[in-house]
């Protein structure tokens, strides 16, 4: 069964975010939770610190509003958002993150939570199309969600 949320386009869900549609955050949960728990536990082994970092991490993006004036690029900044709220989360608590694995780190979504800002950016640096690129974070994102 696929949840509504699934069917809902990124660009669906920032319009529901621009007009302070309170599903937003629904549908933002059930589109992209796995992979932001897929990406805090590539970070620790502990399946119990992996969850509290996700919900403070998710709690924290509504906070701060992070995601209140996304236009575009909604996956990289939950995920940028995600990754350096599970770093600063788990120096704070005196964990050091895990080691990412090398032929991680040259993964698109490693890129995008790390270094680029945009899929343009991506792109260039692994010397693929944009049209390309599109084609393998959707891959990767898909692969991180179901890793835990």
């Amino acid at each position: 069964m696929t949840l509504q949320s699934e069917k809902l386009s990124e660009k669906q869900i920032i319009k529901m975010f621009q007009e302070n549609d309170p599903l937003a955050w629904e549908s933002l949960y059930e589109k992209y939770a796995p992979a932001m728990y897929g990406l805090i536990c590539n970070l620790t082994d502990d399946k119990s610190l992996a969850e509290q970092i996700f919900i403070n991490a998710f709690i924290q993006a509504k906070k701060k509003e992070t995601l209140s004036k996304v236009k575009n690029a909604l996956y990289a900044i939950l995920l940028r958002h995600t990754y350096f709220y599970a770093i600063t989360y788990l120096k704070q608590v005196g964990i050091n993150p895990k080691t990412l694995n090398p032929l991680k780190e040259t993964k698109l979504i490693h890129l995008l939570t790390t270094q680029c800002n945009s899929i343009k950016e991506a792109a260039s640096i692994l010397t693929i199309t944009v049209k390309e690129t599109k084609k393998r974070l959707n891959a990767e994102f898909l692969e991180l969600g179901m890793q835990n």
